[in-house]
């Protein structure tokens, strides 16, 4: 009877093992050659008759985190670690999609857990850099970096590393010397393929113009056209001469407007970048004397985390969007803030604020905030918020209200196919013309059609039309009447 029961018990588990032993290897071939759905669903059998299976819960939590689903990925991974608790191999996969998650702090500790026990091993070494990056502290990163290759010189990880932060820093002469190695050690490697398209990209010299046109239904209209050119000027330095044209034309009158500017934007400290320049424009109405302003912008922005970006600007400039505005000749001062934060990948929050100090004595302060939530692939939506207020209302040349409002929500979709771009975006809402006045409906409509070649190479052209009153600067107050047009043609090419 001992042996009989033996023998079932046997017989039972033989059955179990063998098919499940013959569906490991039939899931690992389809996972080496790259046939991830025959993978996944090998894998997925054989947690159904053993759901302790350790190989079958690590490939199905890579999986899961290529597939972005990084939350169902570390439930995978918490399980293996509770099964394994001190196995390198799985706290290596677990930091890595905790740092993919954006949850650096942990991910850092985890590898450090790694490297107690093992200080030499390279793809911790290489994980914890990489997620001390990602937090924005790209000088301690740069640090880590240059400590792991004082260890293993000759890894391509490593040197890729090291380089992506330098270019983060903004060095990017210096991010190619170490890329170039890299691809010298592994010439097939796609991560240091595409990083050496974007650093020569970076730093070869680039034109760009555009050719554009608007007007509204009160009558003012332009066309313009901007160009520039770009290079660097040393390691961590691009500088920008651009020059610009105007025509503006209402029912009685033309204006024109141009000129030239130089400016320089430079990488400065950890993760900051200072923007400065300067130039001339010259405001030519068709009657009377014109003016040659003094141009200028001076800017600070800093990225003190890796989901948050500040900065700070001033500038100065014409208020030359109307041929009434080009005889005028005003010139406005203004100093802007903003701030952009992506604390998860499926939603954003900008905000920006500021104020300008226009040269007839009038003054204006504006603010705005967004929101956009992912929720569909491409697809976000959210609400927007916009604020303009002037001190004082002149007779004519330009709607100066006491107090405007925009209210309204948003949506925005981004298409990206081979080297084909279409992105719409569009909102509706209300808007208060000044302080007191009845809420009217708002509106607005955009269109963007990018065809790209090369690593930075694109044409565009771009549409909107709105019947938003802060579009532009008329003499009267808008209406629900009021529409608003733009088209602009706009080309980039490296050299």
């Amino acid at each position: 009877m001992v042996r009989l029961r033996r023998g079932i018990l046997g017989g039972a588990l033989a059955a179990v093992a063998g098919p499940l032993a013959a569906q490991l290897p039939t899931a690992d071939s389809a996972f080496q050659r790259g046939d991830y759905r025959a993978a996944r669903a090998a894998y997925e059998a054989v947690l159904a008759r053993d759901s302790n299976d350790l190989r079958a819960l690590d490939r199905l939590a890579t999986l899961d985190s290529w597939d972005g689903k990084l939350t169902r990925a570390l439930a995978r991974l918490a399980r293996l670690r509770r099964l394994e608790p001190t196995d390198g191999d799985f706290m290596v996969d677990e930091a890595r999609v905790l740092a993919w998650a954006g949850r650096t702090r942990a991910s850092e500790l985890l590898y450090d857990s790694v490297l107690v026990h093992a200080p030499g091993r390279t793809d911790a070494l290489a994980g914890r850099a990489r997620a001390v990056a990602w937090s924005g502290e790209l000088q301690r990163a740069e640090r880590l970096w240059r400590e792991a290759l004082a260890l293993h010189p000759d890894d391509p990880e490593l040197l890729i590393g090291l380089a992506q932060t330098l270019s983060w820093r903004g060095q990017n002469v210096l991010a190619e010397a170490y890329a170039t190695r890299a691809r010298e050690l592994a010439p097939g490697d796609r991560t240091v393929l595409e990083l050496q398209r974007t650093l020569r990209a970076a730093l070869r010299p680039q034109v760009a113009t555009s050719g554009d046109g608007a007007g509204d239904s009160d009558g003012n209209d332009f066309i313009a056209w901007d160009g520039s050119y770009t290079r660097s000027l040393g390691s961590a330095v691009r500088g920008t001469l651009h020059s610009g044209w105007r025509r503006a034309t209402d029912a009685s009158q033309v204006g024109l407007s141009y000129g030239a500017n130089a400016s320089a934007v430079a990488a400065v400290g950890s993760g900051a970048v200072l923007r400065a320049g300067a130039g001339l424009r010259r405001l030519a109405p068709d009657s009377g004397s014109g003016t040659l302003p003094l141009t200028a912008e001076l800017g600070l922005g800093i990225h003190p985390v890796r989901f948050a970006a500040v900065g700070i600007g001033y500038s100065r400039a014409p208020f030359d969007e109307t041929a009434l505005l080009i005889r005028r000749g005003f010139v406005i001062d203004g100093l802007d803030a903003s701030a952009d934060l992506v604390p998860s990948p499926h939603w954003s929050i900008s905000l920006g604020g500021g104020g300008g100090w226009i040269s007839d004595g009038n003054r204006r302060y504006s603010a705005v905030a967004a929101v956009l939530a992912r929720v569909l692939p491409g697809l976000e939506l959210g609400p927007f918020a916009r604020l303009l207020s002037y001190r004082s209302s002149p007779q004519d040349g330009y709607f100066a209200p006491d107090r405007f409002t925009v209210l309204e929500g948003r949506a925005v979709f981004d298409w990206r196919r081979a080297r084909w771009g279409v992105r719409a975006d569009g909102g509706a809402g209300t808007e208060q013309v000044f302080r007191g006045a009845a809420q009217q409906v708002e509106w607005h409509l955009g269109l963007a059609l990018t065809r790209g070649w090369g690593a930075d190479n694109e044409i565009a052209l771009v549409g909107g039309i709105t019947n938003s009153a802060a579009s532009t600067a008329p003499s009267a107050v808008p209406t629900e009447a009021y529409r608003y047009r733009s088209l602009a043609l706009k080309f980039r090419q490296g050299l």
